[in-house]
């Protein structure tokens, strides 16, 4: 079983900003909360005050 974090935002390709494998449905749901905290840090080392494209309608 394979589970992937997406970003979809409009006029850019859709990227893979994380994955968590595991056998059984609570080996995944345990990496999730790792998948959504290294998301998190990675916009807030990222933050700047540029603007950011609108997030894509259809998520």
């Amino acid at each position: 079983m394979k589970v992937e974090v997406i970003l979809r935002t409009k006029g850019q390709p859709e990227a893979v900003v994380g994955e968590a494998e595991g056998d059984t449905w609570p080996e995944i749901r345990r990496e999730l909360p790792k998948l959504m905290r290294n998301l998190a840090d990675e916009f807030e080392n990222t933050m700047d005050d540029q603007e950011v494209p609108d997030v894509a309608s259809d998520v």
